[in-house]
């Protein structure tokens, strides 16, 4: 929560399709994005804090899940969920911010933390930013989308899989560069300030000397006008310059966003 890149071992205390409850020796944010390395597979997979499931002295368990739905990280074949688990995870939440209502059909582990904590953080469409949920359960036959459940494997590899998580670095990915400028590929912390959003810390992918390329949570608008300080160190002293958010595309699978910004020229856009 401190802003700081970080590395640890840690253990997994659930298994899940969808992610896996960890205990963690930091204190994370919902939302917040690391990567998650399995020393067993060496696999790596980015994951996004769900919320806090508990905490003993100095360690403090979290949910997390995947950013890729159709990863298969654990190389785990999970059992189907029945139809009174997929009517029991169906929740009815209501926004804190904005009251917006919406039916969701949770993870086991967006409920294990619903249950928790008597809400969740999520995204939501109507503010445009992730605020806390809080709602009911709704008993309901509808169709769910979700397709599986967290893993009856044996005990010893549900609580003993070592794992290293860290801050996520990102991959450089998108379309084809049209830039006037050179692209340079770059990872680091960007603030993106607006008067919907405030401050927003998002992940930047990379920069060039017309304005840079970042990845965000938040949904903003074409012709948006920001102020951005890039690099971003929280507490030190940052330079924001003007610009104008010029390019949006969803992340496919991932619930986030691409962003491109135009620095502002000294006659404005």
């Amino acid at each position: 929560m401190e802003g700081k890149t970080f590395s640890e071992q840690a253990k997994t205390v659930l298994l899940s399709r969808h992610g896996a409850g960890i205990v963690s020796e930091y204190k994370l944010s919902p939302e917040q994005e690391l990567i998650l390395r399995s020393l067993e597979s060496n696999k790596e997979a980015e994951v996004r804090v769900v919320g806090q499931l508990g905490s003993v002295g100095r360690s403090y368990t979290y949910g997390v899940a995947f950013l890729n739905q159709n990863i298969d990280f654990w190389g785990i074949e999970f059992p189907p969920i029945s139809q009174s688990e997929k009517d029991a995870n169906r929740v009815l939440l209501q926004c804190a911010s904005c009251k917006a209502q919406e039916m969701v059909e949770q993870s086991d582990l967006e409920s294990d933390v619903y249950m928790v904590n008597e809400g969740i953080v999520r995204f939501c469409k109507n503010c445009g930013s992730s605020t806390f949920g809080s709602g009911r359960r709704v008993p309901a036959k509808a169709k769910p989308q979700s397709k599986s459940r967290r893993s009856q494997t044996s005990s010893n590899l549900r609580s003993q899989s070592p794992l290293i998580h860290r801050r996520t670095s990102n991959p450089t990915c998108g379309p084809a560069n049209r830039r006037k400028y050179l692209r340079t590929t770059v990872n680091f912390k960007a603030c993106i300030r607006t008067f919907a959003f405030g401050d927003d810390i998002v992940n930047c992918e990379d920069i060039s000397r017309g304005g840079l390329r970042f990845k965000t949570r938040k949904q903003y608008s074409v012709k948006t006008a920001v102020e951005v300080a890039s690099p971003y160190s929280p507490g030190s002293l940052n330079i924001f310059v003007r610009g104008q958010i010029v390019h949006v595309e969803e992340v496919p699978g991932e619930k986030s966003f691409r962003c491109g910004v135009a620095y502002a020229k000294p006659d404005g856009f």
